[in-house]
C-alpha cells in the first residue's frame, strides 16, 4: 500500500508545484504594483548635482550676519542651505521648519550638520527678525549676486525660496531638494551620508 500512497503524494506535489509556478509571477506582479517604491527605490531622495559644484567659503560667507564665527560653524560640516531672494513667505517658513526638525531628528549627529540661510540684502534680514528670534540654530549671511546664479546653473533651474541645497563638508553643492520635498526623505539621505562618511 505504501507504493501507491507514495505515487499519489508525488502526483499531488507535482500538481501543487505546477500551480505555484503559474501563480507566483501573478502574485509578485500584484505585490510590486501595490508597492512600486520597491522597484523605483533610489539611493537618495534629493537630486544629485553632477558634477558636485564647489562653493568657496569666502564666497558663501562674504557678508555674515550676526558675527564672524560663521566660518568655524559651517566649515567641515554638512550644510542645509536656503537661498532667499526676498521676504521669507509661508512656503519659505515651512521649509525652515522642516530643516529645523530634520536636524533635531539626527540626535547624536546634530553637531555634524548646520543650517545656513543666504538672503539678498539687509532689508530681507530685517524682515526675518521674527523668524530668527524663534530659530537660534539658523545661521544667516548676505548672498551677493554671483552665488545664486552659480547654484541655479548647477541645478539647471531657478532657485525657489522653499528649495534646499545640501553642501558636503568640503563645500561642494552635492544634492538639492525641490519645492515641497519630503522631509523624511531628506532625513534618510542625511542619515545615510553621515553613516557612510567619516568627515563632517
Amino acid at each position: 500500500m505504501s507504493v501507491p500512497n507514495n505515487s499519489l503524494w508525488r502526483n499531488r506535489a507535482l500538481i501543487i508545484f505546477i500551480a505555484l509556478i503559474a501563480i507566483i509571477p501573478f502574485g509578485l506582479a500584484w505585490y510590486y504594483a501595490k508597492n512600486p517604491q520597491l522597484i523605483t527605490k533610489r539611493s537618495n531622495y534629493g537630486s544629485l548635482i553632477q558634477p558636485p559644484t564647489p562653493i568657496d567659503y569666502g564666497e558663501l560667507l562674504a557678508h555674515p550676519v550676526g558675527g564672524n564665527e560663521l566660518l568655524s560653524e559651517i566649515k567641515g560640516r554638512w550644510v542645509m542651505l536656503h537661498l532667499i531672494s526676498d521676504k521669507c513667505a509661508e512656503r519659505c517658513a515651512e521649509t525652515l521648519h522642516k530643516t529645523k526638525q530634520i536636524r533635531l531628528m539626527l540626535n547624536k549627529e546634530i553637531p555634524r550638520v548646520r543650517r545656513l540661510m543666504l538672503v539678498a540684502d539687509d532689508t530681507a534680514v530685517t524682515d526675518l527678525a521674527a523668524v530668527l528670534n524663534d530659530d537660534e540654530t539658523l545661521l544667516v549671511a548676505l548672498s551677493g549676486e554671483a552665488l545664486p546664479k552659480k547654484l541655479a546653473a548647477a541645478l539647471g533651474k531657478p532657485i525657489a525660496d522653499d528649495m534646499v541645497i545640501l553642501l558636503d563638508p568640503f563645500g561642494n553643492a552635492a544634492l538639492w531638494y525641490d519645492s515641497g520635498f519630503d522631509p523624511y526623505g531628506m532625513l534618510k539621505d542625511l542619515k545615510h551620508l553621515l553613516r557612510a562618511s567619516q568627515i563632517g
